[in-house]
């Protein structure tokens, strides 16, 4: 009796696993739905950088996206150490933006989603409207990182600025 016990907790232990097993799996790429949401918030952070609601949203995302297979961000050192440089009160939105932007350029384009320059330069854009609109709000809050890439975006610099950075 006890082998058939120990035969049965064995075989629901292995039933369990293999749930688990497919749980895991199907946890490993991103649903429609998350990509819809990305795809929603990018915009929505741009014209709204300081809301508190839409950034725990943006947090959430960037932790998913960490974790899915089926999105992969090509980050350029140069440009991300830019935005690291600015050292503001929210870089952490910045970085964020960043992030979330260029997963939603892979997620849009999965034509030129092998494209790194082209999905930073998109990043960087959304980037920029984030700090256009933080300093709306927050006219102190200058980065000189930020301020010199806006610059060139203004001066039609931008675009091979970044392709010259990211190669």
């Amino acid at each position: 009796m006890s082998y058939r016990r120990t035969g049965l907790s064995a075989l629901a232990v292995g039933i369990l696993a293999l749930l688990c097993s497919r749980s895991l799996l199907a946890q490993a790429n991103s649903t429609p739905e998350e990509r819809t949401r990305w795809i929603a918030l990018a915009p929505k952070l741009e014209a709204d950088p300081l809301n508190d609601q839409l950034n725990k949203e943006a947090e959430t995302a960037v932790k998913r996206l960490i974790e899915v297979k089926d999105i992969h961000v090509a980050i350029c050192g140069a440009v991300f150490s830019d935005l690291g440089a600015s050292k503001s009160k929210y870089s952490a939105q910045i970085t964020r933006q960043y992030l979330l932007a260029s997963a939603v350029f892979v997620i849009q384009n999965p034509d030129k989603a092998s494209d790194a320059a082209l999905a930073n330069i998109s990043a960087v854009r959304s980037v920029l409207k984030v700090y256009s609109a933080i300093l709306q709000s927050k006219p102190k809050e200058h980065s000189k990182s930020l301020d010199e890439l806006a610059k060139e975006q203004n001066a039609g610099t931008l675009e091979s600025s970044i392709r010259k950075k990211c190669g």
